[in-house]
């Protein structure tokens, strides 16, 4: 699987066999692995910073997930926004495809960019993002909800 690079120092990847995820951290140079998705017992090297927020496995854009999200967002951009202010090359991934897109506006969002052109952004470089029903919307939902 390819990357999809947000800026010099930021990745993302989409759903990807937990096996190979430390040898692609390694090939990138990549420091910190922030993981949207199910409790896993994936092994990463010793030297990479990690952050895991569990998620369900096959979310439904619905209020309850919404309301999930808006809690674990935050802390999932501190993270990464801590790793770039380290000079550390992270990399955000998701077990589902509208929620790496979300995470991927989310972060565009706190690097300026207005709701509307995140999400086109999003669009642009990862076809996947919110292909799946109700995610077209749902993803202004959350990004609405942490502006606020």
């Amino acid at each position: 699987m390819e990357l999809i690079w947000l800026n010099e120092s930021v990745a993302a990847l989409a759903i990807t066999p937990q096996s190979s995820l430390p040898s692609m951290l390694k090939q990138h140079a990549l420091q910190a692995v922030l993981q949207l998705q199910p409790v896993t017992d994936c092994e990463l090297p010793s030297e990479i910073i990690a952050l895991q927020l569990a998620l369900p496995l096959q979310p439904s854009p619905d209020d309850r997930f919404l309301q999930q999200l808006a809690l674990q967002l935050p802390a999932a951009l501190s993270f990464v926004e801590g790793q770039q202010q380290q000079g550390h090359k992270a990399l955000m991934t998701a077990a589902d495809a509208g929620v790496l897109g979300v995470m991927m506006a989310n972060f565009l969002m706190t690097q300026g960019a207005a709701p509307v052109h995140a999400v086109a952004q999003v669009r642009s470089l990862y076809d996947d993002a919110f292909t799946n029903e109700g995610w077209d919307q749902f993803v202004f939902d959350v990004l609405y909800r942490m502006q606020a």
